[in-house]
């Protein structure tokens, strides 16, 4: 009888103590969990958080867009952009997604301007998404980067990626960055000056002046202005030439011409320029010879050596201010005194929710 009992007890106490044990089971996960992720947390990029964070943010302003409300922006001035996916989501570094990059856009596509949009099918939606309001005020053009004319170099620009002759003695190779092992990467670099082309052979709005600005610019940074107009202030001025930003001295390097692709150096920013038609035209004839030089004598790199090995042949045709990545704006805005931050997004309403 005293054996039933204790035995009795046992099979009573049995789920009490299975549900403990889980429970110390459970706790001591998350313990280890957070353990690992404490002591990793040096090896972990703490931009991979920030973007996170960013990435949460900005998707609530894009779902929130409301589109523009009545014209207040400057006109007289064209910019052009890209965004087409070249699988860098699934690259081994420097990844980054195809919808992170859209994320980025949507600060761009809210300028108040004339804007030229080239983008694949998969894109097309989220720029009309926030363009609304502005349609006739944008051209998108949707393409992909097969379709691009650098696009028939591609075979070429793999073989001297793969090359030995390329590969020695190369610092871009030794960082595996990305202009040095993904041939479709430089394409669209190089595509920078093909857009401007198009955009200005086409000229929807009627504008004799056209600005590049990466679709990706300020990747997720407030760096535009506030209320999303433009006021440009020393740039227009000078249609004969095309304005860069100079991040150092370009003059330093010419020594070293014959190995710029071989040098991992970001002079020239490629994030921006600008110039009247005449000028960024002669750019794109400059550079399309250029590639071809590139393609037969085994060079390869993207579009900011481009530009510095121009610059030696013509430097007239080039005018250079000194600044950073995000300077554009500082550069290039006149920040008016009536600039508020404007809301980019609403509130649903209860029906909505």
């Amino acid at each position: 009888a005293v054996a039933n009992k204790t035995s009795a007890s046992m099979r009573a106490m049995r789920p009490s103590f299975s549900r403990w044990w889980c429970r110390v089971l459970v706790m001591l996960t998350l313990l280890m969990a957070m353990c690992l992720l404490w002591l990793s947390y040096d090896r972990i990029s703490k931009t991979s958080f920030e973007d996170y964070y960013v990435h949460v943010r900005d998707s609530e302003k894009v779902m929130m867009w409301d589109g523009f409300g009545p014209e207040v922006g400057v006109y007289n001035f064209t910019v052009v952009t890209a965004m087409l996916d070249i699988g860098r989501g699934n690259w081994s570094t420097q990844k980054r997604s195809y919808n992170t990059y859209l994320l980025y856009m949507h600060r761009m596509l809210s300028l108040d301007v004339n804007m030229v949009v080239f983008v694949d099918p998969r894109g097309r939606p989220f720029v009309d998404w926030m363009r609304r309001g502005r349609e006739q005020r944008t051209l998108v053009v949707v393409t992909r980067v097969e379709e691009l004319p650098y696009f028939k170099h591609r075979q070429r620009i793999q073989e001297i990626m793969d090359s030995e002759e390329y590969r020695r003695d190369n610092e871009l190779v030794e960082k595996r960055l990305c202009e040095s092992w993904v041939p479709e990467y430089d394409i669209l670099q190089w595509s920078k000056l093909y857009f401007m082309h198009e955009a200005i052979r086409r000229d929807p709005f009627s504008n004799s002046y056209f600005v590049w600005l990466d679709g990706g610019y300020g990747h997720g940074k407030d760096v535009f202005p506030s209320d999303g107009v433009w006021q440009p202030k020393n740039l227009l001025e000078y249609p004969d030439r095309v304005t860069f930003i100079e991040r150092e001295s370009v003059e330093t390097y010419r020594q070293h011409a014959a190995r710029l692709h071989k040098m991992s150096i970001n002079i020239i920013a490629g994030l921006f320029f600008g110039g009247g038609k005449r000028a960024v035209e002669r750019l794109y004839a400059l550079q399309q010879d250029l590639i071809s030089d590139w393609m037969k004598n085994g060079v390869v790199d993207d579009d900011q050596t481009t530009y510095m090995l121009m610059y030696f042949k013509e430097p007239e045709l080039f005018r250079l201010v000194r600044g950073d990545w995000l300077d554009v704006f500082k550069l290039f805005h006149e920040k008016s005194s009536e600039e508020r931050p404007r809301t980019p997004f609403r509130k649903k309403s209860i029906a909505e929710q």
